[in-house]
């Protein structure tokens, strides 16, 4: 073993400091990265769900259900809408825009008075069982609290017991509240943006690294058709890998396939050709596969975390969940626990196809601009 030198051995990371410093983007990603991630997970990451939406199909419609209600609107955990209609209470449940609905049975309030039992039913949505806990441990106490107050006002001068209702609960498209079959979706979702992003993003930063990328463009070939070259391989590459989870989620773990598989492949192919188009528009505005590494290392983290993936999305403050609306996983997660899970047919996720179609055009009219104007730099 020879001796290390320890002029040498300074020379050298003097060296590397030096290149550092002169690079932009390192230092970008060195101080800013970090910190904007510490600060917006810290406040972002939260387990306790507020606001869950909720619709009560109240058939009473008495003094004993409006105060019932509005008791859930003041707790926080819920944002009440007002539904006579099941049709209409369903399509939205079904669709993933409610978690919860609460129905108020007609004898409501000649339950409270007569002090008789009643049935209330809670039905929640199984997917993301987390998102709902908290929410339906309060809805336990306000319905007892409001239940005792009324039939204690109205039977404290009798001898009649008090009345009890009864919470009937009823969780749909998850019933065992297995985890997995919340979690597998979301890891798929999860994989197909990070791998051809990733990919596709290195296969062209590193033929410019290698003078690849000038040879190309000495031959004469556009930018689209380059970049068009670039991302078929790896939007295919992406199909494979849906495949290929969906056989394990649906052999090995266990997960139902409720939906349609057309469906779940379309929307698939889609959310794959924008993680590809990203991919390929983040080329412009870094120079080696380092910052590419760093880049999408920070845009994994930024989404994975903001998308609701690893703590419930109504638990985030207001302004994390605007941030994280922006992101395509978070609807692309929304869409593939719909289909899969609850066999949603995507005409009812109308609002999420809507985002990813709108990210996509605006992705690819930025990298339009960028790409050329990198192009037409001696690179």
């Amino acid at each position: 073993m020879s001796i290390i030198n320890p002029t040498i051995l300074l020379a050298l990371a003097q060296k590397e400091i030096r290149e550092i410093i002169r690079d932009r983007v390192i230092i970008l990603m060195i101080i800013v990265m970090p910190v904007i991630n510490l600060v917006v997970m810290g406040y972002s990451v939260n387990l306790d769900a507020k606001n869950v939406a909720t619709i009560v199909i109240d058939h009473d419609n008495s003094a004993f259900s409006r105060t019932l209600i509005s008791a859930m609107n003041n707790s926080g955990y819920f944002r009440v809408s007002i539904v006579q209609e099941e049709i209409i209470a369903r399509r939205k449940f079904s669709s993933g825009l409610v978690k919860i609905l609460v129905h108020i049975p007609n004898d409501f309030s000649k339950s409270i008075i007569s002090g008789s039992n009643s049935d209330i039913l809670v039905e929640t949505d199984g997917t993301d069982p987390s998102s709902t806990a908290n929410a339906l441990q309060s809805l336990q106490y306000l319905i007892e609290n409001t239940e005792y107050r009324e039939s204690y006002n109205y039977s404290s001068t009798t001898n009649e017991s008090l009345s009890k209702t009864n919470v009937v609960f009823r969780k749909w498209f998850n019933p065992k509240g297995d985890s997995q079959i919340n979690i597998v979706p979301g890891l798929m979702g999860i994989i197909l943006s990070i791998m051809p992003m990733l990919m596709v993003c290195l296969s062209i930063v590193r033929e410019r690294e290698r003078g690849t990328f000038q040879h190309i463009k000495g031959s004469g070939v556009s930018p689209f058709v380059y970049l068009s070259g670039k991302a078929i391989p790896y939007v295919m590459i992406g199909l494979l890998q849906l495949n290929l989870m969906l056989v394990i989620s649906i052999t090995i773990l266990d997960i139902p396939m409720q939906g349609s598989y057309s469906e779940l492949f379309a929307v698939s192919a889609l959310f794959i050709l924008l993680s590809v188009v990203i991919g390929v528009s983040l080329t412009t505005v870094i120079t080696n596969q380092l910052q590419a590494m760093q880049l999408l290392s920070f845009y994994f983290l930024f989404s994975n975390m903001l998308s609701g993936f690893l703590s419930p999305f109504e638990a985030m403050p207001q302004w994390s969940q605007w941030l994280g609306n922006l992101i395509p996983l978070t609807h692309f997660m929304r869409v593939i626990r719909g289909i899969m899970v609850k066999g949603t047919s995507i005409t009812l996720m109308g609002n999420e196809l809507l985002h990813l179609v709108s990210v996509l055009l605006t992705v690819i009219i930025i990298g339009y601009f960028l790409i050329n104007r990198r192009w037409a730099k001696n690179t």
